[in-house]
């Protein structure tokens, strides 16, 4: 019996060890100028589980942070569960601050399982990058709320795309401001990038449809029809779960 009780304690262990989070990485920005960010921002770093690269470069006023991928499971989580990128401030509380992006209905999520992320120029895929860079999903100490990505008032800036070699990007620019951070004297930034799935739902929907039950954007009729890809990247191999200390850069 006492053989028997230490080896499900050692497969209890093994499974818990197994669902701990992911290693939390140092990663050194880098100060943006003189060039700008759409143009000179290159990820110089990839998690090797999920085949996401990213990049972090910073002034005294932004954060901005790149995210490119062709590996097609992880574009599926992304694009049918969005990502969380959750800010951690030095001295503050730990993930005060994240932006939900994209976000996607609940209801549309069951269909987006079925993209064919083969097909990147495909027009349904084009009609659902066009929806989810209008909105996205900000937290702060006041709680959730919606940000419009359409009007430039600038405050977060957050837009998703595909190349036609098949390649996601995402491209985010979040203000200093808006985490109570003072760049020239904070020196570290807790980030956490995740796939919204993976965890707690918020329970937010977007209030643009993509249009996957039956129609899209605000009141349209046109249904996206993005392709049945099957079950084939349905697994966790391909999770999003990056944890870094961002040590931020200043200026020379």
């Amino acid at each position: 019996m006492k053989n028997f009780r230490n080896s499900w304690s050692i497969v209890l262990l093994a499974a818990l060890f197994g669902c701990s989070s992911s290693k939390t990485m140092t990663y050194e920005s880098k100060w943006n100028a003189p060039f700008t960010y759409v143009d000179e921002v290159k990820p110089d770093q990839q998690d090797q589980r999920s085949r996401l690269k990213y990049g972090i470069i910073n002034d005294d006023q932004f954060v901005y942070i790149t995210l490119k991928t062709k590996d097609p499971s992880t574009i599926q989580n992304i694009l049918s569960s969005g990502l969380k990128i959750a800010f951690s401030p030095e001295g503050q509380k730990k993930e005060a601050y994240s932006l939900l992006f994209p976000v996607v209905m609940k209801e549309d999520r069951k269909a987006l399982k079925r993209i064919d992320t083969d097909l990147p120029n495909s027009l349904g895929l084009d009609l659902l990058l066009d929806s989810y860079n209008k909105e996205a999903v900000w937290k702060d100490k006041s709680g959730q709320h919606f940000i419009n990505l359409v009007v430039p008032d600038g405050s977060i800036k957050s837009r998703i795309s595909m190349d036609k070699n098949g390649e996601l990007t995402e491209q985010i620019v979040i203000p200093f401001s808006l985490m109570a951070v003072n760049a020239k004297e904070t020196s570290m930034l807790g980030v956490n990038i995740k796939v919204e799935g993976q965890s707690s739902q918020s329970g937010f929907s977007p209030r643009i449809g993509i249009g996957l039950g039956g129609g899209i954007g605000m009141g349209g009729g046109m249904g996206v029809g993005i392709g049945t890809g099957g079950s084939r990247y349905n697994n966790n191999e391909r999770n999003v779960d990056i944890r870094l200390e961002v040590q931020l850069a200043r200026a020379n």
